[in-house]
């Protein structure tokens, strides 16, 4: 089956980008910088789940349950109290093999809630670390659509999302997949990563998340969260248990 493929540039406009059938569309939400690396590196690293909450609040409770790692994040900095953020490189084997995550973060977190109050049935995680994956998926599972939801900063668009989003669909035409069609929020993030490929740092640099994060010196995670097929796993939404676990 040759899916279409559309960008929705924010999870508050997700019910204006819904398909005709959710049951045959993928919804892969993608936050580049950085919650999809970091639920990719936590189970990639052996966490048996990450639990996406919404609130600080929500996440905190399970400090009492031995089985769990808190990790918090609000506005790119580890909530106190928290014994992770929302980096990458913090989830190490030694630290999450066999554990539990219960994670909340300013804007991945809150996408895939908003993801799944609109009907989606089968999401995903996917960004660069797994971008193979997403694409080995789609042809599996048959899905009529995917539906790329850029989690954004606080409801805006936030450019390095989009740009997967436009890399996903370039990856996807250079292993041959016809796709039946593309909106154009995704054709103008494709013709954007045409304008910048060869030079995507140029691009990068330009974007506030990125400013963001230079300021409160996370600059290393950056290359992290850019690395394709980092971590060629993929996670999906378990409805009935509420939680991420691998397919």
């Amino acid at each position: 089956m040759n899916p279409t493929l559309h960008l929705c540039p924010s999870p508050d406009l997700i019910k204006n980008y819904a398909p005709s059938r959710w049951n045959r569309t993928l919804v892969v939400i993608t936050d580049v910088f950085r919650a999809s690396a970091t639920i990719l590196s936590a189970l990639y690293h052996g966490a048996i789940e990450v639990r996406p909450v919404a609130t600080v609040e929500e996440s905190l409770h399970y400090r009492v349950d031995p089985d769990y790692l808190v990790a918090a994040e609000r506005n790119a900095v580890r909530v106190e109290g928290a014994q992770l953020g929302n980096d990458p490189e913090e989830y190490t084997t030694a630290l999450v093999k066999d554990k539990k995550v219960v994670l909340t973060t300013t804007n991945g977190t809150r996408a895939l809630h908003l993801a799944r109050e609109a009907g989606a049935q089968y999401i995903a995680i996917g960004s660069f670390g797994n971008i193979s994956r997403i694409i080995g998926y789609t042809k599996e599972g048959q899905f009529e659509q995917v539906l790329v939801v850029a989690a954004g900063w606080e409801g805006q668009l936030a450019g390095e999302d989009c740009l997967f989003a436009g890399i996903l669909l370039h990856r996807f035409l250079e292993r041959g997949v016809t796709i039946k069609g593309a909106n154009d929020a995704l054709l103008i993030a494709h013709l954007s990563y045409l304008a910048y490929k060869d030079h995507l740092q140029d691009f990068i640099v330009q974007l506030e998340h990125y400013q963001r994060l230079e300021r409160l010196g996370y600059l290393p995670t950056i290359p992290i969260c850019l690395e394709e097929d980092r971590y060629p796993i993929l996670p999906l939404y378990d409805p009935n248990r509420q939680t991420l676990l691998l397919k």
